[in-house]
């Protein structure tokens, strides 16, 4: 009925390949892709990570609100099964609140994930603005609008992706 993997996915699926922690502004993310259920987009969901002794909640509501849209929740027993859920994987939106420098979404893009970026912390240069204005949002009202726009499109970001290469050398 549905088989996953790069260029095969009828439905894209986004990917959670952060920590489990508020820096990544979760609720933004999460309560966003709930938004978009209620409205009918039609999404799948690979949530990876650890669940620590505290973590935000709205890791378990999603859990349960979007358990249809969810192909994986949770850690991965190998780094082979987390590069595998990550090449199945088409969109890598962004929310953190905090980033250094973002190793999880550079590793996201090397897979071909389709960035949805802040335009702010380090993304802007790493991900080259100037020439890819079409991935990043400003505010986070903006957020839901450029999520579900790429979800809607994603093919045709696809392209685009193939032809991204990250500002990573000065």
């Amino acid at each position: 009925k549905f088989s996953i993997g790069k260029g095969k996915n009828n439905i894209p699926v986004i990917l959670w390949n952060h920590r489990w922690e508020y820096d990544k502004n979760p609720d933004l993310f999460f309560e966003t892709l709930i938004s978009l259920k209620k409205e009918d987009v039609k999404f799948l969901l690979v949530v990876l990570g650890e669940k620590n002794k505290e973590y935000p909640k709205i890791f378990d509501i999603v859990e349960e609100q979007l358990k249809e849209n969810i192909l994986h929740f949770g850690y991965c027993d190998s780094l082979i099964e987390y590069l595998e859920w990550m090449n199945k994987s088409d969109i890598i939106p962004v929310t953190s609140i905090q980033d250094f420098f973002g190793i999880s979404i550079v590793e996201a893009v090397a897979n071909k994930n389709i960035p949805i970026l802040p335009n702010r912390l380090s993304y802007p240069e790493i991900f080259d603005y100037k020439n890819n204005s079409n991935l990043f949002y400003e505010k986070e009202s903006d957020f839901k609008t450029k999520l579900k726009a790429v979800i809607q499109d994603y093919k045709d970001y696809k392209t685009q992706i193939d032809n991204l290469s990250l500002e990573l050398i000065s």
